[in-house]
C-alpha cells in the first residue's frame, strides 16, 4: 500500500488562552502515533497566527503538492488567516479539539472557529471536519476511511490503463473513457495476437508447472498459458488492461480467454473482460480502497433480499468458497472458464461512471448460482442505505449503469462514499425516464 504524504497545519489566534497550551503539540503527536499503521508520511508545521505566516505556508504546500491536508482549528481564526489554506488544491480535514475547561474565560473558542470555517466562501467542499481531542484510537478511526479515500483519488485521477482491442461488439455503454484524469492506451487486437506468437516454449512449459490445471487441458492448456503470457507482457508499465476477449480470441485461438485472465489475477493483475475500460478503473479504485482481488460481475437475478452475482470464469483463487475447476465455457464449449462459487464474506461493489459512482455492499453468503464464478449477496445496502434486492434492482436500472459491477472482499462503503465527495463525481442518482416492475 502506498505511503501518503499528509501536511497537519494548525492556526490560532494568541490573544486566546488556549493558545498557550500546546494543543497543537499534542495534535500533531496523536497523528505521528497513527502515520505507521495508516500508511502516512506526515509533515507537521509550525503554527500559523498570522496571515503572512499563512502565505507563506500555503505557498510551500502548493509546491510540495501533498495528498491530504489537516488543518488544525486550534483557537478561534478568522478568514483571512485560513484563505490561502483554504485556497489550496488539496483534499482538506479541518480538525477542532474540543474547550480545555469550562468556566471562567473562554480558552479556545475553537468549535465557533470551525463553524466559521465551514461557512467561508473559500471552503468549497469537499471538506471533512473532526471535533474531538487528540486520542489516537478516535482519531484513526475518523481518519482511516479519508486516507483510503485519497488513495483511491489518486487512482482516479493517475491510473494507467491498456485498453486491448476496445469493447465488445455491441456492448456500447463500454466505450466510455475516464474524466478524472486517468490515463488509456489503446491498442488494436493484432498486436496481441503478434506478441503471442513470439511468446518462448521454455516461458510456456513454466507456466505449465505451476498451474496443473491448465496443463491438464493439453495443447488447449498450452494456448491458454500463453496467452497469459503475452497479456503479461503487454500489461507491464500499466496498472491494469482490459481485455476484448471475444469473438476473436475464441475465433481464432480456438480458445476461451477466461482461465488465462483468472491466472493473471492470481498473480495479482488487475484485467477487465470484454473490453470494459470504466469497469477496469473501478476494480483499480476498489484496490486502492483496501479491497483484495477485484472482480466485475453482472447482477443476474433479484430476490426480495438478495441478488445474484454471476461472470464467466475470471475471478481469481481468493474468490474460491470451496472447490474452483477449470471447464468449457458453457455456450460455447471451448476451453476453459474458472467455475466456482465466490466464498461468503463482506464485498463492496463499485462503479465508476462519469455521471457518478455507484456504491454497493453486502455479504456473499457462499451459496452459488451458475456455471461461472457466482454468489448471492445479501444485506444490500446502496450509497450507505439498506435495500431489498428489488430496490437495488430498481436504482441499478433507473440509474443506466453499464452492467458490469467491480467487487472487491471486505467493508470499504465508507471510504468509497467519501471518495465521491472527494472527487466531485458524487453519487449515482437515479436518473429520470427509466423505470419498471418487477414480479415472481
Amino acid at each position: 500500500m502506498e505511503v501518503l504524504r499528509v501536511a497537519f497545519v494548525p492556526a490560532l489566534r494568541t490573544l486566546f488562552r488556549g493558545a498557550s497550551l500546546g494543543l497543537e503539540g499534542e495534535m500533531a503527536e496523536a497523528l505521528r502515533g497513527l502515520s505507521h499503521n495508516l500508511r502516512f508520511a506526515l509533515t507537521a508545521e509550525g503554527a500559523v497566527r498570522s496571515v503572512e505566516d499563512a502565505l507563506g505556508v500555503a505557498h510551500r504546500l502548493a509546491h510540495e503538492k501533498p495528498d491530504l491536508l489537516i488543518l488544525g482549528v486550534i483557537t478561534f481564526i478568522t478568514g483571512d488567516l485560513l484563505g490561502p489554506l483554504l485556497e489550496l488544491p488539496l483534499p482538506k480535514v479541518l480538525w477542532a479539539p474540543p474547550e480545555a475547561w469550562f468556566g471562567e474565560a473562554l480558552p479556545q473558542n475553537a468549535l465557533c472557529g470551525l463553524s466559521l470555517a465551514c461557512s467561508l466562501p473559500k471552503a468549497q467542499p469537499p471538506l471533512r471536519w473532526l471535533y474531538g481531542p487528540p486520542k489516537e484510537g478516535e482519531v484513526g478511526r475518523f481518519l482511516e476511511p479519508t486516507l483510503r479515500a485519497v488513495r483511491a483519488l489518486k487512482v482516479l485521477r493517475g491510473a494507467r490503463l491498456l485498453w486491448i482491442g476496445g469493447p465488445a461488439p455491441g456492448f456500447d455503454a463500454f466505450w466510455e473513457r475516464p474524466t478524472t484524469g486517468a490515463s488509456v492506451e489503446a491498442i488494436p487486437l493484432e498486436e496481441l495476437f503478434a506478441l503471442y506468437e513470439t511468446v518462448p516454449e521454455d516461458r510456456v512449459r513454466e507456466v505449465l508447472e505451476v498451474w496443473p490445471e491448465v496443463r491438464a487441458l493439453g495443447k488447449e492448456g498450452q494456448k491458454l498459458a500463453r496467452l497469459a503470457l503475452a497479456l503479461q507482457d503487454l500489461a507491464r508499465g500499466y496498472d491494469g488492461l482490459a481485455l476484448r476477449d471475444w469473438p476473436e480470441i475464441p475465433e481464432r485461438l480456438g480458445i476461451i480467454p477466461s482461465a488465462s485472465l483468472a491466472y493473471l489475477g492470481d498473480l495479482g493483475l488487475v484485467v477487465a473482460p470484454e473490453g470494459d475500460l470504466m469497469g477496469l478503473l473501478s476494480q483499480l479504485v476498489l484496490k486502492a480502497l483496501g479491497g483484495r482481488d477485484p472482480i466485475l460481475v453482472d447482477i443476474v437475478a433479484a430476490e426480495e433480499e438478495a441478488l445474484l452475482l454471476w461472470h464467466g470464469g475470471e475471478a481469481p483463487l481468493s474468490w474460491a468458497g470451496g472447490e474452483a475447476r477449470l471447464i468449457p465455457h458453457f455456450n460455447r464449449g471451448l476451453l476453459a472458464v474458472r467455475d466456482m462459487v465466490l466464498r461468503a464474506g463482506p464485498v463492496t461493489g463499485l462503479r465508476v461512471t462519469s455521471r457518478g459512482l455507484v456504491v454497493l455492499e453486502g455479504q456473499l453468503d457462499g451459496k452459488g448460482g451458475y456455471l461461472g464464478v457466482s454468489g448471492w449477496l445479501r444485506g444490500v445496502r446502496w450509497a450507505g442505505k439498506r435495500v431489498t434486492g428489488r430496490e437495488c434492482l430498481s436504482h441499478w436500472l433507473g440509474c443506466r449503469v453499464p452492467h458490469h459491477l467491480a467487487l472487491a472482499q471486505g467493508n470499504l462503503g465508507g471510504a468509497a462514499l467519501e471518495l465521491a465527495l472527494w472527487s466531485g463525481l458524487g453519487v449515482m442518482r437515479r436518473e429520470d425516464g427509466v423505470w419498471g416492475g418487477y414480479w415472481q
